[in-house]
């Protein structure tokens, strides 16, 4: 067909189609107006060809995008409404005075883990007996996968300074008796080597430790204590096997012990710190209470051997003496402040010249590859006295002494008592150069930081 047939053919059908919708009108326009129906009222049924559904749909696209958008207005005043009244009821409601607490997983552990200390310290003091039913109630309450043992552990271990327990082994085997027997066992030696259970092996470690830090000393109890519940060829084991061999040996290696737990005494303290501090075997130690108020519990606690007694005899009365101080000594946790009453420099030192040792000491190292034979002469050589413990190369040490309150009246009456056995110091100026050693320790610290 030509182009133009088709277009012919096309132009028929719709002639056709209109041609019907005329008639249809008529028909129904007849039947109205029959049974006294107003023309107004009746629906035209179109018969639903393809042309006449596109024209309706054509004229009715414009109206149906209105409808939509006033639908959604609507619907936006309506969601604005319900916020609205929703924001006043609850503005309405009275705010609790007390905060919520969301509670967690750690929060909780630690409060039932307190909460077994302070049902045990109830009951009495701070004592092991205590310590030891806190475990117990612990050991009863675990249930059988026992949890919680690793946080409980290390809580019994930050308790041990407040019970002063820190030193008894069997508190220890106690609290190292949480971890359950043969639960964290290696199942074969490629399994050790991997370590298994990580952390309770760490956790174990921590027990051993805090042991080596005190000087407490396993026994074999204890290690078959790891045996059952970490084997031979777990870490905590080589841990234990270490302590064992090396801990004896440097226990009694200090010629100077300081027992466990140290003395709570200051004058016992003191007169372990200077036996400490004086090298001197024949150095006398004096404890005086203060004369003028002996119920408050100061004292001086002096060292002086009858060397030093003899070399501040000879000390020229032009000359001063210098007490330096604060210098601290530590007994395990225990500081004492020392003060020591000592000349200023080297080449001060009674009855030789100022630079004469050390002219010594610099003509044997220039002489120290020249060897003599038997055929050569011997210089003369002067005879020199050797200089004592109490000659150092700062100066001379005359004496020390450590006082109840550290402070400058308290070196004051020391020297006024040291005047005793040694009359000549009346005659000797004393110069006093003690500072706080706590002060000059934050003045470096901030000179550390500025930098």
């Amino acid at each position: 067909m030509t182009p133009r047939q088709t277009l012919l053919c096309l132009w028929n059908v719709l002639l056709r189609d209109a041609r019907h919708v005329l008639v249809s009108d008529r028909i129904l326009v007849q039947q109205a107006s029959n049974k006294s129906i107003p023309q107004c009222s009746f629906v035209r049924t179109y018969h639903q060809t393809a042309p006449v559904m596109f024209y309706r749909r054509f004229l009715d696209r414009g109206k149906g995008k209105v409808k939509k958008k006033k639908k959604e207005e609507e619907d936006q005043e309506i969601d604005a409404k319900i916020v609205e009244e929703k924001l006043t009821q609850l503005e309405k409601v009275k705010k609790p005075g007390y905060k919520i607490r969301i509670p967690t997983y750690e929060s909780t552990t630690d409060r039932y883990i307190n909460r077994i200390f302070k049902k045990a310290e109830e009951q009495g003091e701070k004592t092991e007996e205590t310590f030891n039913t806190a475990i117990k109630i612990y050991k009863l309450n675990a249930g059988l996968y026992v949890r919680g043992h690793i946080e409980f552990g290390d809580l019994a271990l930050s308790k041990l300074e407040e019970y002063e327990l820190q030193y008894n082994l069997e508190v220890y085997k106690m609290i190292f008796s949480i971890f359950p027997e043969g639960k964290y066992l290696p199942k074969s030696k490629v399994d050790a080597e991997f370590i298994p259970f990580p952390r309770q092996q760490d956790a174990a470690l921590r027990v051993l430790t805090k042991m080596f830090d005190n000087g407490v000393i396993p026994d074999e109890e204890f290690g078959r204590m790891i045996i059952s519940r970490f084997s031979q060829r777990s870490k905590v084991f080589t841990r234990f096997q270490r302590m064992l061999y090396w801990m004896p040996k440097f226990k009694h290696m200090n010629p100077w012990p300081v027992p466990r737990p140290p003395p709570k005494d200051p004058t016992q303290l003191a007169v372990m710190a200077l036996k400490r501090m004086s090298f001197d075997l024949e150095t006398k130690i004096t404890v005086v209470n203060d004369p003028r108020d002996s119920c408050s519990g100061k004292f001086i606690a002096s060292a002086q051997s009858p060397k030093q007694i003899e070399l501040l005899s000879k000390h020229p009365p032009s000359k001063p003496i210098i007490v330096e101080g604060e210098h601290y000594v530590y007994l395990r946790k225990v500081s004492q402040k020392v003060f020591v009453l000592k000349t200023d420099r080297e080449g001060e030192l009674p009855g030789e010249e100022p630079d004469h040792y050390k002219a010594m000491e610099e003509e044997e190292d220039e002489e120290l590859f020249d060897f003599v034979t038997p055929l050569e002469e011997e210089e003369q050589t002067a005879i020199v006295p050797k200089k004592s413990v109490h000659e150092q190369e700062d100066g001379t040490v005359y004496g020390m002494c450590i006082t109840s309150d550290s402070s400058k009246e308290s070196v004051q009456d020391w020297i006024q008592f040291l005047q005793t056995n040694n009359p000549a110091l009346e005659h000797i100026p004393v110069l006093f150069r003690i500072r706080d050693a706590d002060f000059l320790l934050n003045e470096t610290l901030k000179h550390e930081e500025e930098e």
